[in-house]
């Protein structure tokens, strides 16, 4: 059982999704140093909703299910937002010495933060991992939130992977910006659209 787990909790955090996704473009374009505020937002909000799962999986399956519909369609509205953002985006050179703007920092920790709050993959990735693996085999508060710990680092892991290849790859990536833009644009679309099948 916990070799399914393992496999399923790193398949699914390595799988395109709007966090990698997003990570690998910011990464591309601005660099790594640069997107730290944003991959901060990612992380903490991925952290939030990792322990706020653990907390509230059997109560949201058993009680209220259809508060999962309304939060398909908020996050499916805000995936397509970001999927205009990142095909109407052109790319930049890194510029490493450059600093940031503040407000800029901040808007970018809150733009990863939020998007937390209505992806519903990383929802239903806790919910899975929860309700199939770990519920099942302990009660205890503090194990479950070792779980929901356990269940973040993997998932941000994968982001900070994705966020390195981002730069990386920044002169390929940025020769070929409009395919590539287009591709990670189909992706979040493709994500957006499989929050309804």
């Amino acid at each position: 059982m916990w070799l399914s787990f393992f496999i399923y909790s790193v398949l699914t955090a390595l799988l395109p999704g709007p966090n990698n996704i997003l990570a690998l473009n910011s990464s591309m374009k601005l660099g790594y140093q640069k997107s730290k505020a944003l991959l901060l937002g990612i992380y903490s909000g991925f952290t939030l909703v990792m322990v706020l799962t653990a907390f509230f999986t059997e109560f949201l399956l058993n009680s209220y299910g259809f508060f999962l519909n309304y939060l398909k369609y908020i996050g499916a509205g805000y995936l397509i937002y970001l999927t205009w953002s990142v095909i109407s985006s052109k790319p930049s050179e890194i510029g490493f010495k450059q600093e940031e703007p503040l407000s800029s920092s901040a808007g970018n920790f809150w733009k990863g933060f939020l998007l937390q709050l209505v992806n519903i993959k990383i929802i239903i990735y806790g919910i899975t991992a929860f309700s199939s693996f770990i519920f099942p085999q302990f009660k205890q508060l503090w194990i479950i939130l070792v779980f929901a710990f356990v269940l973040s680092f993997v998932g941000n892991s994968a982001t900070w992977i994705w966020a390195v290849a981002g730069e990386k790859l920044h002169k390929f990536l940025n020769r070929h910006y409009k395919v590539v833009n287009i591709i990670m644009g189909i992706l979040l679309l493709y994500c957006a659209v499989s929050l309804f099948l």
